[in-house]
């Protein structure tokens, strides 16, 4: 039983295990979301939402808030945010990114203030005081 109230459901999209395992442990210590889903590939991640697409709106089971890393093999988060913003326009106002990235890049940082959907771009790893900041963010505050 939830003590606090939390994000009814988070999504962690990371190509490294250490991570997507860290990000769960701090979720849920900080009582952040009351469900996580942890994908190692950004393909998985479209998937998840191609099929919820084809489902009825009252049967859609969406983030509210998407962990996005940018660099991974394959498709990185940019080209996963190209397609979800192309693809996805429905699920536009009821999910928000936030970057979780080591990089370094003013580029990345740049990108991340000027995408409409990218509410934060946060180093890793994630901790208490980054997801106390988060939960003041006017798009998902009302869940806390």
């Amino acid at each position: 039983m939830q003590s606090k109230l939390m994000i009814p459901i988070a999504m962690c999209i990371d190509d490294d295990p250490i991570v997507l395992m860290l990000n769960d442990l701090i979720l849920k210590e900080q009582f952040f979301c009351d469900q996580l889903i942890k994908l190692d590939k950004a393909e998985l991640a479209l998937d998840y939402f191609r099929k919820q697409a084809i489902l009825p709106q009252a049967d859609w089971s969406l983030p509210n808030i998407i962990f996005l890393d940018i660099n991974m093999p394959v498709m990185d988060g940019w080209e996963f945010l190209e397609i979800f913003t192309k693809e996805f326009p429905q699920f536009h106002e009821k999910v928000k990114v936030v970057i979780l990235s080591s990089s370094v890049n003013p580029a990345d940082l740049e990108l991340a203030k000027n995408h409409p959907l990218v509410i934060n771009f946060i180093p890793k790893p994630i901790g208490e005081t980054e997801l106390e900041n988060l939960k003041k963010h006017e798009s998902i505050a009302a869940f806390f």
